[in-house]
């Protein structure tokens, strides 16, 4: 399971480091220097932020065993899924160009330039494959979660801190 959680960390740099080729490529054929810097800006932010949001506390759980580690890597991997299917789409908002290699994006350039959008579909695909890989850990963590009776542990775990913060 813990391989599988790597091999989604791996894929996530995968996905980040080629979004910035992509990226370069629309840059150099006339873009704009604003969506090269935004895809700097998400690998330089995503990577660590996903080692230490998402990757480092699995480790710690199943290290642990701790009911509340694994709500936090929950809370932060479902983030991190909802992040790969944005990718993947690419729509034009909150920032305004092709700053992710979705499918969005490469529709609109395969007009203009045609090694552009392809490397804008291979972006496409990488982020489909990274966000299918991280619906199965999520799913093998669960059930591991479940199966070990963790999600009773994380009940009482929540109710005792909440009682403990309350006095």
């Amino acid at each position: 399971m813990q391989y599988l959680a790597f091999s989604s960390f791996l894929g996530l740099i995968a996905c980040l480091f080629w979004n910035i080729i992509a990226t370069t490529t629309a840059w150099i054929k006339g873009e704009g220097v604003m969506i090269w810097l935004l895809a700097i800006i998400y690998f330089i932010s995503g990577v660590p932020g996903a080692y230490v949001l998402w990757y480092r506390p699995l480790y710690n759980a199943m290290r642990t065993e701790s009911a509340l580690k694994f709500g936090w890597f929950f809370l932060f991997y479902m983030i991190h899924i909802i992040f790969c299917v944005w990718a993947a789409v690419a729509p034009p908002f909150p920032f305004k160009g092709k700053s992710l290699a979705g499918i969005l994006p490469a529709i609109d350039v395969i007009g203009k330039n045609a090694i552009v959008g392809i490397f804008y579909f291979v972006g496409f695909g990488l982020f489909c494959l990274e966000s299918l890989m991280s619906i199965g850990v999520i799913q093998q963590v669960y059930m591991y979660f479940r199966g070990s009776g963790k999600a009773a542990e994380i009940k009482r775990e929540a109710a005792r801190s909440a009682l403990s913060s309350a006095f």
